[in-house]
């Protein structure tokens, strides 16, 4: 079983998307492959359902009796399945990087970048505050597989994205992570810190934003408090050790175009 997928759902959720992947199921079938009782897999189902990652569909029975309820995956839940696209996302960005030099990656990664937030954008209000901006680009985070939520810190808010669906390939390119925070900042128009992320080896990707927690978000809710200590050791001197042998000896040509949005307190600048 995949360790990412493991991790963000608990033992027994994973086991049912993945029997899920295999094509529809009803109650019953769950229940049998998993050796689980069906009120146990109800309720792994209806969980599963409200985080948008199963739907049901209704067949009708050949016989008497109501219709039955079979279950599959959304197209958010297969793409928290591992597959080989992260591979082929590396092969792209090697290629260009051997044709056309670190920059020829660097201008990908500004196009990329633009083409997100211009897609972002649309779904953030423009009248509203900071801290409701943040809420709502939680939202769409997790509407694209980033499964997203703000947490007070102090003053300020932290904003915490549990699963990363392109961790392999962050991990070859971290500048993607730099970029990403300089997007973040732009949208919402305030300081973005990048403070760790899952492919520089912890547990979630933690950016501080230089947000007012005080202020109401979407729907008046307030923030979660964060659920464990920031891990503060020596987090800055970790990620540029893993940048510098990642990138094989191009940072130089980075400048100042990527390597601040990663830094654990230096902030989203200069992308």
């Amino acid at each position: 079983m995949d360790d990412s997928l493991l991790d963000l759902l608990g033992d027994t959720r994973a086991r049912v998307v993945l029997e899920l992947n295999d094509g529809p199921r009803g109650v019953a079938e769950i229940a049998a492959a998993l050796q689980l009782t069906e009120v146990a897999v109800r309720r792994h189902l209806h969980a599963l359902e409200h985080d948008g990652l199963i739907d049901a569909e209704t067949v009708r029975r050949d016989g008497p009796g109501r219709p039955a309820a079979r279950y599959r995956l959304t197209e958010r839940g297969r793409r928290l399945l591992p597959d080989r696209s992260a591979e082929l996302a590396n092969e792209l960005l090697e290629f260009l990087e051997a044709d056309g030099g670190r920059r020829a990656v660097l201008r990908f990664l500004r196009w990329r970048r633009a083409r997100q937030q211009a897609r972002y954008a649309d779904g953030l209000d423009a009248d509203a505050s900071p801290a409701q901006r943040a809420e709502q680009l939680a939202q769409l985070l997790s509407d694209d597989g980033f499964p997203s939520r703000l947490e007070a810190d102090g003053d300020s808010l932290i904003l915490r994205q549990q699963h990363c669906a392109i961790r392999d390939v962050a991990a070859e390119n971290p500048e993607l992570c730099a970029f990403e925070a300089a997007m973040f900042r732009d949208l919402l128009g305030v300081e973005v810190t990048r403070r760790e992320t899952i492919a520089g080896g912890h547990d979630a990707c933690r950016c501080h934003l230089a947000v007012d927690a005080a202020e109401p978000a979407a729907g008046d809710a307030p923030c979660a408090p964060p659920q464990a200590p920031e891990q503060a050791p020596e987090i800055d001197t970790h990620l540029r050790a893993q940048e510098r042998a990642v990138a094989r000896g191009h940072r130089r040509d980075l400048g100042d175009e990527a390597g601040a949005g990663v830094d654990a307190q230096a902030p989203a600048e200069g992308l």
